[in-house]
């Protein structure tokens, strides 16, 4: 890395593994855009965890799957040192249904979060992140079980 501090952008940064990755990144010397999309708590927490540790850190939330959210996360995030070098796209939601007979609300919006909410951060970060940047999505080895349940959240 260069002298100059570069930010990353993680995307559910507030808990599980976004947040691992955030604390990891912060501690390699990143500015972390800490996002989240419903609990400005936890994702405090986190950017109160970054900051105890020397770090910078700012919490953005935004709805992955609008367009306009992630514009304003982006144009957020690269105010922490004037660009976003890396994004890591590791939020999504995991429900627990059956396809037979499952709830079709449910069923939207676990593939508004994970589908299009994937097509819209990866698409802006195309767009944004520099040469010599990096754009990182994470998957599930979650594909490789057969519970009952996990039908629609595979399919994601």
């Amino acid at each position: 890395m260069s002298q100059q501090q570069k930010t990353a952008l993680v995307t559910g940064a507030s808990g599980g593994i976004g947040r691992a990755i955030a604390l990891r990144l912060a501690a390699d010397g990143f500015a972390v855009a800490v996002h989240f999309a419903g609990n400005p708590a936890t994702a405090g927490k986190v950017v109160k965890e970054i900051e105890q540790a020397g770090g910078r850190a700012a919490a953005m939330q935004g709805d992955v799957a609008e367009p306009e959210d992630m514009r304003r996360v982006f144009d957020a995030a690269a105010q922490l040192t004037g660009a976003v070098d890396v994004v890591v796209h590791s939020a999504g939601i995991m429900s627990n249904l059956p396809i037979a007979g499952g709830d079709l609300a449910q069923f939207d919006r676990l593939i508004r979060t994970n589908l299009r909410g994937a097509f819209v951060v990866l698409g802006e970060a195309a767009q944004r992140v520099p040469p010599g940047g990096r754009i990182i999505a994470l998957s599930t080895s979650v594909i490789g079980k057969a519970f009952p349940t996990y039908g629609p959240y595979i399919a994601s």
